[in-house]
């Protein structure tokens, strides 16, 4: 079995403007129920009785995969749970997209923390896993759609 899902970045960002520098954080936090609500209304015009969620698994996740395993929340974790050490964060995303096992609360409490640094929270994507290869190219074409925006910032000064 292949782990294989589409990682979604959405049109969403915002824009902070310091003295120095443009930065811009994109947070997909909204973009599953708008996603499932597209693509339910287009299989209703075309009268289709499948939901999104007969096709897809879907949930969003911090876009850096690792930034899970490299935060001190996942390691206090690990520390008072050792049977749970996750080896392979991919096989543990594919596992909870499909719902083989419950999201774990860390996993949300690294997506809320604000970094050290910024005071940001980390960076998210929709995840997005056809349930029939028969509906893979219907995920890539979403994927395509969804990551054709374009960022683009100048600096004055």
């Amino acid at each position: 079995m292949t782990t294989t899902f589409s990682k979604i970045k959405l049109h969403s960002s915002v824009d902070l403007i310091t003295n120095s520098s443009t930065v811009i954080f994109t947070y997909s936090g909204g973009s599953l129920s708008a996603v499932k609500d597209l693509v339910n209304e287009m299989l209703k015009v075309f009268g289709k009785t499948e939901t999104f969620d007969d096709i897809f698994y879907a949930d969003v996740f911090c876009e850096d995969l690792d930034t899970y395993l490299e935060d001190d929340l996942y390691s206090n974790f690990i520390e008072e749970n050792e049977n749970e050490a996750v080896s392979d964060i991919k096989v543990l995303v594919d596992d909870i997209l499909t719902g083989k096992v419950e999201r774990p609360k860390w996993m949300d409490e690294v997506e809320e923390e604000e970094s050290r640094c910024d005071y940001f929270t980390p960076e998210t994507a929709l995840y997005l896993k056809a349930k029939d290869e028969k509906y893979n190219e219907l995920a890539n074409k979403l994927l395509k759609y969804l990551n054709s925006q374009t960022h683009e910032a100048t600096r004055d000064g």
